[in-house]
Formats: C-alpha cells, structure tokens, sequence
C-alpha cells in the first residue's frame, strides 16, 4: 500500500543520478500540449490530455519497471480508464471520447473510443490487469485506482474542478461526421504526443526563421525581374503568366478556405501560387506554407525555385537529406515553409501512429498549396476530400487545388465540394494558349514500327506510352532503324533519378542547340519536366495524362502550333498499368470521341470528362469507407495508402555514381540498413515488379533492436555479375547477357 511519502518518478535516473518527479512531467506536458492545443480551438482539452497521459505511473507495477523488475508494462490506458471513471454521463461528450482516446494511444497508436470502452471497463472493476498489444496494464481494479487517484490528486488538488471544462465540439456544416472526428482526434492526439516527446527529450525546442511574408515578397518580385530578362516564351505566354501572378496577387484578399487555381501548363503556377500564399498569410496572420507536391521530382523543381525567395525551406520526403536540426522540424512541421509530397501529407490525415501524427496540429491555420490536384487516386476522394473540408472548415486552414485540369470533385457522391476559383476567366487563357492541335487516330490501331517511322521523320520529336515494355520496344525499333546514339534518348523509371536527371539535361542541351532529338518515355516525363517539342505522340490514356503531355509540346509558344497525336498501339497484352481507374478514364476518352470531338484547350470538355468519369467510377474502398464509419484508426490507416504496390527497390550500378553504390553495397549487405543510408542511396535506386528479382538481386534485411530478428526490407542490391543489366542507354532491363548484341548495346559494365 502507497503511503502519503511515496514519490513518483516520469523517469528512470539520468546520467547525473537524478530523476525526474512525475508531478514536474505531467505539468509541463500539460503546459505545452495546451500551448499546441490553441492552435486548434482546445487548449483546455489538451491540458487535460497531457495531465493524465502518464496517471499510470502512480502504480506499483510501473515503479517495478523502473527498478527494472517489470517489462511490457502499459501505463496509456490508465489515464483513460481514469477519467472514464470520472465522467459519468458526460462520456457521450465527443471531447471527453478524444481525449480517452489520445490518451490510451500515446504510446501505441491510437484505438476507437467504442473499441476501447470495455477495456476501460476492465481495467477499473477487474482485479485482474487488462493485457493488450503483449503489455499488461499498470493499475487493475478499484483499490488500485483509489490509490492512484490519490497520489495523483495530491499533486493536483485542482484537477477535479478543471477537468470538467474543457471545450466542447460543436458540429459544423458541409463536413463528415466520422472523418471530422477522427481528425479532431488525431489533432489533439498530435498536441499531446509533441508535448510528451519534447518535454521526455529534454532537448529546447530549435526555433526556425520568423515568418517574414513582406520581406519574401519582396524577393519575390525581385526574382521575377530576374526571370524577365531571360524570358523563353512568346509575348502571350508572357501576358497570361503576368495576369496569372496579379490575379493570385488579388485572390489573396479573400477569406480564408477553399479554393482552386486553374491555369494552362506553362502559365507560371509556381510563382503565382507563392504570391498568393504570401499576401494571403501577410493578410490573415497565417503561420506556415505547405507546398503539397505528387512527385518528387516537382518537389526538387520546386525547391529550386523557391529556395531562391525564401530564407529557410524544409523539404520533408523520402529523399530529403537532413541534419538533426532539419529532422526535428521534419516530425513537427513548426518551420514557415514546408516542401512535401502527397504521400506524406495526406497519409499523415489518416494515421494512427505516434510519430506519424505528431506535426498535425501544426497544419492548423496553415496555407497549403496542392499543385496536380488530379493526381489523387480515385478510390481515397471521397475520404480525402472530406478531410480537406475539415481543415479548412475546422482548423482555418487555406487550401488551393492547382491544376491545368482541374477535377470536377462536386460530381463525387458524399462530398460538398464548394472551392471559389481564384481565375474565373481562366477559359480565356485557354484560348489565347491556344499551342498545340490534336490529332485523334483512334479509327484504328497502329503498330509502333508505324510510329518509329514518322519519328525518324521529325527533329524535335517525343512520343509517350503508358507502358515501360512499350516504351522498350520502341526505343529498340529507332535503334535498330539507324537513329544515333546522341540524339536517341529513354525515358522511364527503368533510370534511377540521377541517371533521368543526366538525361534530361542531356536532351534540353540538344534541343537549346537546335540539334535533333529523340525521346521514347513513359508517363515520367508529363509532371515537371520542362522540355518543349515541336510534335508529341501520346498513347491512348485519362484526358489529364494527354494533357499533361501535350504541356511538352510547343511549351514556350515559338512553333505557332504544336502537333500532338493520340494513338492505340498495335501490341501484344495489355494496354493499359493494372490500375484500373487509368484503363477506365482512357476508355471514358474513346467513348466520348466516339460522339464528338475534345479539345484540350477547351475547360468545358474537360469538365465534361470528368463529370462522367467520376459519375460512373469514382467510388471509395470499401474497406476503407467502413473502418471510417467503424472510426477504426488502425484499418483507416492500412487502408489508406496514396500507393498501394511500390514493387521492389533495386540499388543500381549507374556509372557516376559507382563509388556510392559500392559504399551502400557493402553497408547494406552487412545488415546496416537505416533510414540516412536509404536516403543516401535514393538517387541510384530503381523501381521494378521484376518476377525473378532474386536471381539477379541481393535481398537487403534489416534487423529489429536488439539485431536478433532479420528482415525483409524490400530493398535489394543488383548481383555484380549482372552489372551490365544495367545499362547507360536504357537503365535497369533484366535480360540475360548472351540474349544482347554486346558489341552495340550501350553498356556500362560488361
């Protein structure tokens, strides 16, 4: 039994020999989690969170786990169960169920209130201790709870008149129910966790750069004057890109939420988004620009361009290099500018864990600019969209949806969907942006030998399939009809990233140069990539995708009008990537062409298209959708996935960078996988769905903590003796050596 003298400790001893009072833990938790609680209208609730995460360690078990008696001891639920019991009929109360909830899961990850109710149930009238997730709960029973409760009320003998005050969670209009609370719990979830990490590091919070919005507007104009005096394109393109850049100028006035931005390819997006995110965070007192990118190939184009107007950029993806300072910003997203990618800012949405929760609430009142707004996958829209209204309904966020081709999102069932466009004249810009003519062969098939021909014929001349094995094909049909090496150029992700970036400037040297060129690519090249072609040809694909391709024709406007022209290809098996949206919204193209004509440069058919792709497929997972309504935090997290099947990684032997692939080989077949070495060897790896990948690959492991456990990682390394699998013309092609004309085959290593 607990006397009145019994001291609780947060921690085990430090170094130094001293030891942290509980009391001094829970305050500070408390203090901060508030702080961050503000930013989202619940400061007092998460208070009350930080207050009771640790009220499992007034207990006999969690003082064994310090005294290292004990293991696998959870603490979490106790501070639940605790003010569960305190409630009595306010549990129905949606705050009080989030803050049960953030509680229990701040160390495992968040689990539904309804899920979790018998367990706290449990834990407060058994005398047998709730095991869950192989821990055993710190405190079991009435006795033990009394206990607790009075040790802890000793430490805060105000915390019975307090708790009863926190702020309530009012409904809104126009947002889902099930999606806005989970958010609301993933947000407060966030406040406590940040506060639990930071003050457990012991570390000071690292202060980014003040927001200065003025001072980058500033540069901004500044870097525009720049720009002007090396200016590329025809006198239109220069028009719209200035009316572009004064109209998001203007639109910065309006109050803050929902908003698109649609704007032919070429226009200047880029900058005219940063000069509305800029006045409108100098109007309203925003905190932070969230620059949302799908690829990150646009994230790296991005940050080129910005990092030349603003003072501190923390560019958070999978191959961002960062030092300890940069990766603290990086899990608390608290810097004024933040470069991310789709995956990880919607995914972290939808989370469940800890870490990926805890920069959340530093998304509220936040710009965030969502550039390629049709990049979202079909089967998350409903879900995604919902969420995007809760923030900027709930958390007065700003959001802008960029695109050329803006999806018509109002035509998805279960979605209020009520942006204000930041051009309203925008058809004219299409109009008068008026580059290229579209050629539509759909009468009939054509064989890629046909296609090769009329290549041969062109000097600027680009043709895109959706298939790598299409893309090989034809790249192997110029070869052989007599094109050269130097102006014959591939590209796919067969080429790990620093080998297309090689590329590319290999390509837009020639075409400065006025040389010929020939480039045979996959869907890589229509996102980002700034090269301009005099004749484009694009298999069949989603109207977005043809689009997107035509942005590389006559980019610049200097050719009068550009050609472009659709074809099916004559070829064995599919079409089509096994993505059925995609094989669906080409077909959605076939049938309508079937009855009229589309013009690219027209928005009208574009809405067209997707009224009646989103009608007839747009439609979330199942899975998805009931773990929503189930408000299960684990499913919606498994189920929500950006991209479903990456493949495997392959680390490839690209010539130029030989001595880091030897250096991350040898690491990595000694079993010393980690996140910087990943990151490190991003620009050498390849993606593949290569069936007999073993063969030719050594599968990298990874080991748990205690390096007991070996397991797979899903990275692997090519076998030196299939070096020459990797090629400088083409990439990574597994095909066996004898089966290749050596002699002519561009080769690296043979």
């Amino acid at each position: 039994m607990n006397d009145n003298n019994t001291q609780y400790y947060a921690k085990s001893k430090r170094e130094d020999g001293t030891q942290e009072l509980l009391r001094n833990h829970l305050a500070k938790v408390s203090e901060m989690a508030g702080v961050f609680g503000e930013q989202i209208g619940s400061r007092k609730t998460a208070e009350l969170c930080g207050k009771l995460h640790d009220f499992g360690k007034y207990s006999e078990r969690f003082k064994g786990v310090l005294e290292r008696k004990y293991t696998r001891i959870d603490h979490a639920i106790c501070g639940a169960a605790f003010l569960y019991c305190l409630l009595g009929n306010r549990k129905s109360l949606y705050g009080y169920r989030a803050a049960m909830e953030a509680i229990n899961g701040h160390h495992d990850g968040l689990t539904g209130y309804d899920e979790l109710e018998m367990d706290l149930k449990e834990s407060l009238l058994s005398g047998k201790p709730v095991e869950r997730n192989s821990k055993t709960a710190a405190l079991a029973g009435q006795k033990q709870y009394q206990e607790a409760s009075k040790a802890f009320l000793k430490d805060f003998p105000q915390f019975l008149s307090e708790y009863r005050s926190i702020e309530k969670v009012r409904k809104l209009e126009g947002i889902d129910e099930a999606i806005d609370e989970m958010l609301y719990t993933r947000m407060l979830f966030s406040c406590l966790v940040d506060a639990d990490y930071t003050i457990s590091s012991e570390k000071e919070l690292q202060k980014p750069l003040e927001f200065e919005a003025e001072q980058c507007l500033k540069a901004l104009d500044k870097y525009r004057e720049e720009l002007k005096k090396n200016v590329k394109g025809s006198l239109i393109v220069n028009d719209l890109r200035d009316l572009l850049f004064e109209r998001c100028g203007e639109a910065a006035r309006l109050k803050e939420g929902l908003f698109i931005l649609t704007a032919p390819t070429g226009t200047g997006k880029t900058l005219a988004l940063l000069n509305f995110a800029l006045k409108h965070a100098a109007q309203y007192k925003k905190k932070r620009i969230i620059l949302v990118l799908p690829f990150l190939a646009l994230t790296e184009q991005s940050y080129d361009v910005y990092s030349k107007i603003i003072p501190e950029i923390l560019q958070d993806h999978s191959q961002s290099e960062l030092d300890d300072r940069q990766r603290e910003f990086a899990e608390r997203w608290e810097p004024p500018f933040i470069i991310t990618t789709s995956v990880k800012f919607f995914q972290a949405l939808f989370a469940q864990k800890p870490t990926d929760c805890r920069k959340l609430h530093n998304i509220a009142n936040s710009i965030i600019l969502f550039d390629e707004a049709q990049s979202l996958p079909a089967n998350l829209l409903t879900a995604t969209l919902n969420a995007v209204n809760t923030l900027c309904t709930r958390y007065h966020c700003t959001m802008v949806f960029s695109t050329a081709t803006q999806p018509e999102f109002k035509a998805i069932q279960g979605v209020s969907w009520k942006p204000i466009e930041i051009v309203p004249e925008y058809p004219i810009m299409y109009e008068k942006l008026k580059r290229t003519q579209v050629e539509w062969r759909m009468k009939k098939r054509i064989p890629l030998e046909e296609i090769a021909r009329e290549m041969e014929e062109e000097e600027n001349v680009c043709v895109i399939v959706n298939l790598r094995r299409h893309a090989v094909e034809l790249f192997e049909i110029l070869k052989s009809d007599g094109c050269s090496r130097e102006e014959l150029f591939f590209l796919t992700t067969d080429l790990c990233p620093k080998h297309r970036s090689e590329v590319i400037r290999k390509i837009k040297e020639r075409q400065e140069a006025g040389l010929p060129c020939k480039v045979v690519s996959t869907q890589c090249i229509e996102a980002g990539v700034d090269l301009d072609f005099c004749v484009l040809y694009r298999a069949l694909a989603p109207l977005e995708a043809i689009i997107q391709a035509a942005g590389r024709c006559n980019r610049n406007g200097k050719s009068g009008v550009g050609k472009v022209v659709v074809f099916e290809p004559e070829v064995e098996g599919s079409l089509y990537p096994p993505d059925k949206w995609y094989q669906n919204a080409a077909i959605v193209v076939k049938e309508i062409l079937s009855r009229e004509n589309i013009e690219i440069n027209d928005p009208e058919c574009i809405s067209n298209y997707y009224e009646i792709l989103f009608r007839e497929y747009a439609k979330d997972k199942e899975t998805l959708t009931k773990a929503i309504e189930d408000r299960d935090y684990k499913e919606t997290a498994r189920e929500y996935k950006l991209i479903d099947n990456q493949g495997k990684k392959v680390i490839v032997p690209f010539g130029e960078k030989m001595q880091l692939y030897n250096d991350v080989r040898k690491e990595l077949l000694n079993g010393n996988l980690t996140p910087e070495l990943v990151k490190r060897s991003a620009e050498i790896t390849v993606n593949t769905f290569e069936k007999d990948i073993e063969k030719y690959c050594e599968q990298v492991y990874y080991f748990d903590r205690k390096r007991k456990q070996k397991m797979e990682s899903g990275y692997y390394v090519l076998r030196t003796q299939y070096g020459y699998m990797y090629r400088e013309d083409m990439g990574l092609q597994f095909k066996e050596k004898e089966n290749e004309k050596c002699e002519d085959n561009g080769l690296i290593f043979g």
